[in-house]
């Protein structure tokens, strides 16, 4: 009968190295394989349906002879209960290798997300913003962790991780408290991934990113932190300054910021402007319901002055847009090159504040209704049920309030003069 291995021959023969193998009397088929001084393994020697079979225990460097031991005769009370242990370590691992291919990390389930919602988003600018803001912010912290995984404990190192100072030595704050809007946006996007993932049957439970009744009890509330700003607008009586300003500068950049002004249009939905959406004849321009934020088309009424700029623009062949970029062939101009020019122009203002800049002048210049001054900004106006039996667009009477706002912003005041602008009666307003 073999002798029991002890601690001090096992050291013994690990320095040594000398190739063999070593059964050790303790516990039956048990067998220490040393290849070398730096290669020696555990083996348990058994049979089953009077086949030898062996089964790997581990390095025995990492593994100690007592833990071996209790292994082996673990296997041993399996074997004695008609188990085959290799037949269940084999099946073991296929279920760890189906449960891994099943699988689904927060980066893998944030990228579904963000293409299955993709075809709803109201431009690529905010498909894209979704995306970064996690791969910025949440991807380091939760992208490899299998979103099922994902709990409070990961929501709040998302929201409470440190962030670097631009000064030396200071402290930057957390990503919370220093950038907030930032921050809420990107757990409301993390929201919107748990809950997908839920829907597709990769986890289950609550969702630790809701803010009600949850996140709210431990972080202060965003708005508290950041009071809500408008973007930045100038008064509506320096607008024709502003205009003037612009159509002193030939380029498409600033001639794309007054048919903006002109238009009351958004960004996207006028940088993307193309020569077929425009109709002379009805002196319409027609934006597509993929660019607008409601994916709803839209009719603009022309005024005059849009027309006059339209003639004024210089095309190029094979390029389809209204404002061309002067450095790249066959495209449009880019946002920046706006905000440029509208620095150029002296205006320190935002480029979506013009559209606040009509609804002012609208409501204390003229008596158009609230629907048609709404109507003329592309917004939704009442509820579900009115909007569906709402059928037509007021065209008609927002044409007489576009016509009239292009009157006012071609019109520069004189130094010292009130503005003044004709309001309609009533009969003509409505």
């Amino acid at each position: 009968m073999a002798k029991a291995l002890t601690v001090h021959r096992i050291d013994k023969l690990l320095r040594a190295g000398v190739p063999g193998k070593h059964t050790d009397g303790d516990v039956r088929g048990l067998m220490l394989c040393v290849e070398s001084k730096t290669s020696a393994y555990w083996l348990l020697r058994y049979q089953r349906n009077k086949i030898t079979r062996h089964m790997g225990l581990g390095s025995a460097h990492d593994v100690s002879l007592a833990a071996v031991r209790e292994r082996a005769r673990r296997e041993r009370e399996r074997l004695a209960d008609g188990i085959d242990p290799l037949e269940l370590k084999r099946a073991d691992r296929a279920a760890q290798r189906e449960a891994e291919a099943k699988r689904h990390t927060f980066r893998a389930a944030a990228l579904a997300c963000h293409t299955a919602l993709e075809p709803g988003w109201s431009s690529a600018h905010h498909a894209d913003e979704f995306i970064n803001s996690l791969e910025r912010y949440a991807f380091p912290i939760l992208g490899s962790l299998d979103i099922g995984a994902v709990g409070k404990d990961e929501i709040l190192r998302v929201l409470e991780q440190k962030l670097p100072s631009r000064i030396k030595g200071a402290d930057g704050g957390t990503l919370w408290t220093a950038k907030t809007i930032t921050a809420d946006r990107v757990r409301s996007r993390i929201e919107r991934v748990i809950d997908f993932a839920t829907v597709r049957g990769w986890r289950s439970g609550d969702n630790p990113a809701r803010w009600k009744s949850f996140l709210d009890q431990v972080l202060a509330a965003p708005r508290a932190i950041r009071p809500v700003q408008n973007m930045r607008a100038v008064p509506y009586a320096e607008v024709p300054a502003v205009m003037a300003a612009l159509a002193a500068e030939e380029n498409p950049a600033a001639q794309c910021l007054r048919f903006i002004i002109l238009t009351a249009a958004r960004l996207g939905e006028a940088l993307k402007a193309t020569w077929d959406e425009i109709d002379f004849q009805t002196r319409e321009w027609i934006v597509p319901s993929t660019r607008m934020k409601g994916r709803k088309e839209h009719r603009v009424p022309l005024s005059p002055q849009v027309i006059a700029l339209l003639d004024s623009l210089y095309r190029e062949e094979g390029n389809p847009y209204l404002f061309i970029s002067t450095r790249t062939p066959g495209a449009h101009v880019v946002p920046s090159t706006l905000t440029i020019a509208l620095r150029n122009a002296g205006c320190k203002a935002t480029i979506h504040g013009f559209r606040s800049c009509l609804k002012t002048w609208a409501e204390e210049q003229t008596n158009f209704p609230g629907l048609i001054i709404e109507m003329s900004l592309a917004h939704r106006v009442g509820s579900a049920v009115e909007n569906a039996y709402r059928r037509g667009d007021v065209i008609v009477k927002r044409r007489k309030l576009m016509e009239q706002w292009g009157r006012f912003v071609t019109s520069p005041q004189k130094a010292n003069e009130k503005t003044v602008v004709p309001m309609h009666t009533r009969g003509a307003a409505r």
